[in-house]
């Protein structure tokens, strides 16, 4: 009896999921609040993307929000034209990636901080693929002052180094959390290691930055510190999470099995000397669970490192947003203070923003 009351749990709960499916591809999914479209382009949940050449916004001039959707493509002679840019090929294919860099020179530079940020595309409850709205202000004069008060705050050279297929990188963002977005940004920071002679990194990511980040830890040995926040860090259970949790049948829309999982090469870290890392969580937030976030600091601690794991506020609804936090963290780190230094001015950040 016991087993056929969890597998009959089970089989129901599985005959619902599919229900859900049916009803989502024949009717669409209602009752839900759809943010407003009018002024974004969109892409259908089943419609092709139809990828051009890569745009080359400079100064004050916005990212192009259909290309974030559609994605890019480059050329090593197009992507010559773009500042600040890197061609890098994995697998036979190459993508531009472009960089924003504050006090990077040919000299020197022991130990520099990278951020890498979450994802810009988000879903309708019907599936309907559109660009967030703060992706449409940003220009790369915004991310230069960003980087530059980054630096002065920090006292180290800072770098943002843009994801594929946004923020003027060539690519698919349709495709991200692969394997292939994890190689082009280990390699591209092996390409500017060496152009700017870097001894080190304090990596810093927020979201699906953070499996980024995280992914690099675990396959460099020059990572001083890693600072993630809400972060993509136990991809299989995230894609679980989302499958069975939300009224879009995901397995419909993208294959989560060719996502990069962190979890999964935790045991490449470097030991000796062992790196700092921070993970920033809100245990409230809605869009990575927490429990995969915790789930990564039991798996880190199981394999001999030690880990400091904050809770952190971040602001409703959706109680995600923590970039602010994890870039905090890493000027500390940056600056020598301590964990409990760190603690105590990640507390202060949550305070300043009870209004």
């Amino acid at each position: 009896m016991k087993w056929f009351g969890r597998h009959g749990r089970r089989l129901s709960h599985l005959l619902r999921w599919r229900l859900r499916r049916f009803l989502f591809v024949v009717f669409g999914v209602f009752g839900v609040t759809e943010p407003s479209l009018a002024d974004r382009p969109t892409l259908g949940p089943f419609e092709t993307p139809r990828p051009g050449e890569l745009n080359i916004p400079v100064g004050s001039e916005p990212f192009d929000a259909a290309q974030a959707l559609n994605g890019s493509f480059s050329s090593p002679e197009h992507c010559a034209r773009v500042p600040d840019s890197l061609w890098v090929e994995v697998n036979g294919k190459g993508d531009c990636i472009r960089y924003y860099a504050h006090g990077l020179s040919g000299s020197e530079s022991p130990t520099v901080l990278v951020y890498f940020s979450g994802d810009v595309m988000l879903r309708t409850t019907k599936g309907v693929r559109y660009v967030t709205q703060s992706y449409l202000s940003v220009s790369p004069m915004e991310i230069g002052k960003d980087m530059a008060k980054w630096s002065a705050d920090s006292g180290r050279p800072t770098l943002y180094l843009a994801r594929p297929g946004i923020y003027g990188s060539s690519g698919d963002h349709n495709m991200r959390r692969t394997h292939r977005e994890i190689e082009l940004m280990d390699r591209a920071l092996d390409m500017l290691k060496e152009r700017y002679n870097i001894a080190s990194f304090i990596l810093t990511g927020h979201s699906a930055g953070g499996q980024i980040a995280a992914a690099l830890l675990n396959r460099r040995g020059d990572v001083a510190a890693s600072v993630v926040s809400s972060a993509f860090v136990s991809a299989k259970q995230v894609a679980a999470y989302w499958e069975y949790k939300r009224e879009i049948p995901g397995r419909l829309l993208y294959d989560a099995r060719s996502y990069y999982d962190p979890v999964d090469e935790i045991g490449r870290i470097r030991q000796d000397p062992r790196p700092e890392i921070y993970v920033i969580s809100d245990p409230e937030d809605r869009v990575v669970p927490f429990y995969s976030q915790l789930y990564y600091v039991r798996r880190l601690r199981a394999a001999g490192l030690k880990p400091h794991h904050i809770y952190a506020n971040a602001p409703g609804p959706q109680h995600h947003l923590l970039a602010g936090h994890a870039k905090r963290a890493a000027t500390l780190l940056a600056q020598g203070k301590s964990a409990k230094e760190i603690h105590m001015a990640l507390a202060e950040l949550d305070l300043s923003q009870v209004k």
